[in-house]
């Protein structure tokens, strides 16, 4: 039985994926109710367009999140897709680090805190607002090269390990909620490979299947819906076959 929500969540709407899940949420889901952050109106004006309610949010804020969250009514469906591959250092772009020579800890730190942080943050502070009757699901974007055992090229050290710890995280809320008695999958998902303005000039070499946001919205929503009669805790991709950690 597939998931009918009728109030979503979407963090990190304000462009890219989280701009296309929630126009396709809208159509999928024409009656529900549809909650979006976003933290930068300049990079924003195509959400400001959509009929949803808007929240701007630094989303590590520890007491913003908390008093947004407590706004918000019972969710049957989050999904968080703040997350980055590169840095704005200095006013300087500073992308994945190709070999150990460049690492720098402060920029680790800074992409922890972007792909790792804000998920547990979220679900502590979301953790009320789900039932232990009705089914529900929590997720995250994650990617297939935070996979430990996907791993065989290596590269791109930040933000493959912010993405295994993000993953760690997703198991550890999964166990929580279960224990809980929350009736909510909670499930990290890989997108496939999407054309944003983000990861444009990483696609020149791709030689798979690159999906434009509003597929790879569709292919999202429909694992996630899915998701509840199958279980929690899970690393799922974007066709719906279980990744390993």
């Amino acid at each position: 039985m597939n998931l009918r929500p009728q109030n979503i969540l979407i963090i990190g709407a304000g462009h890219g994926l989280g701009l296309a899940l929630t126009q396709e949420c809208k159509k999928m889901f024409p009656t529900s109710s549809i909650f979006t952050t976003f933290r930068r109106k300049e990079l924003s004006s195509e959400l400001m367009k959509q009929d949803v309610s808007k929240g701007q949010i630094d989303p590590l804020d520890e007491l913003k999140v908390q008093n947004f969250c407590e706004s918000l009514p019972q969710l049957d469906l989050v999904i968080n897709c703040v997350g980055t591959l590169e840095l704005e250092i200095n006013e300087k772009i500073v992308g994945p680090e190709k070999s150990l020579k460049d690492i720098n800890t402060d920029n680790l730190v800074e992409i922890f805190k972007i792909n790792s942080f804000v998920t547990p943050l979220w679900a502590k502070f979301l953790k009320s607002k789900f039932s232990k009757e009705n089914p529900s699901v929590f997720s995250t974007l994650s990617a297939m090269v935070g996979s430990i055992t996907e791993n065989e090229i290596g590269g791109w050290y930040g933000y493959r390990a912010s993405k295994a710890a993000l993953n760690m995280f997703l198991k550890n809320i999964a166990i929580e909620y279960t224990r809980s008695r929350l009736k909510t999958s909670v499930v990290g998902i890989h997108p496939g490979t999407t054309r944003t303005k983000l990861s444009s000039k990483y696609l020149k070499s791709v030689k798979h299947k690159v999906w434009e946001p509003n597929e790879a919205a569709k292919n999202i929503i429909k694992v996630l819906t899915s998701c509840p009669a199958e279980g929690t805790g899970l690393f799922k991709n974007w066709d719906g076959r279980t990744i390993s950690f």
